[in-house]
């Protein structure tokens, strides 16, 4: 039998989750994600209260660091808004190593919630109101990430973000899985898909 050790990629996997969520959300994936790959760094940041464009500033400080620090390739693996954190943190750094990036439920051309309650809440929780899904909200203003090697998994049952909503045009694959907007997270076949597409750059289909 192989051991992990040989088989397991040299690449750091960098996980980012979403609004009002804290790192424990990502636990499981990050459990199994370690097993394949030789770092999994599972990033949390106070998501409720602070505009998506400090929290893109912090995680590109991580970027670079790990960049610096010499790992093979870093890849980044996001939860919902965390998708949208990720691309402001691209747009203004992004890693000579960046390897492949899989969004997971992300509001990519926002949230019919989020406009809902952003009267509401939109003052408190900025973040809310840049997750709007009306045509001049602050997601829908970002650039495309029409670079990267990204795949997208949408979750089938999701009452917070629409699966048109999760999509851009410039990914490279795009599927659907079983679950609800956060319990898609803990399936094992969330799991497997992340892993392969990281892998292999595209999504495992069985026929």
């Amino acid at each position: 039998m192989v051991s992990q050790q040989q088989t397991a990629s040299p690449d750091t996997v960098v996980l980012v989750h979403g609004l009002a969520a804290k790192r424990l959300v990502m636990a499981i994936l990050r459990s199994s994600l370690a097993r394949s790959f030789g770092e999994v760094v599972n990033w949390g940041y106070p998501s409720l209260w602070s505009p998506i464009q400090r929290h893109g500033r912090e995680l590109a400080k991580l970027l670079h660091r790990l960049d610096d620090g010499g790992c093979e390739r870093i890849h980044l693996v996001t939860h919902s808004m965390g998708g949208i954190v990720a691309r402001v943190a691209l747009a203004e750094y992004q890693p000579s190593r960046l390897g492949r990036f899989v969004m997971i439920a992300p509001p990519n051309r926002g949230s019919h919630v989020a406009s809902r309650f952003a009267p509401l809440l939109g003052r408190i929780c900025p973040p809310i109101q840049q997750l709007a899904d009306h045509e001049a909200s602050f997601v829908r203003s970002l650039p495309l990430p029409d670079s990267l090697e990204l795949g997208i998994i949408a979750a089938r049952t999701d009452w917070l973000v629409r699966e048109a909503s999760t999509r851009l045009g410039c990914q490279r694959d795009h599927i659907v899985v079983p679950g609800l907007h956060s319990s898609v997270l803990w399936r094992r076949e969330t799991a497997a898909q992340v892993r392969h597409f990281l892998q292999h750059g595209q999504f495992r289909r069985i026929h």
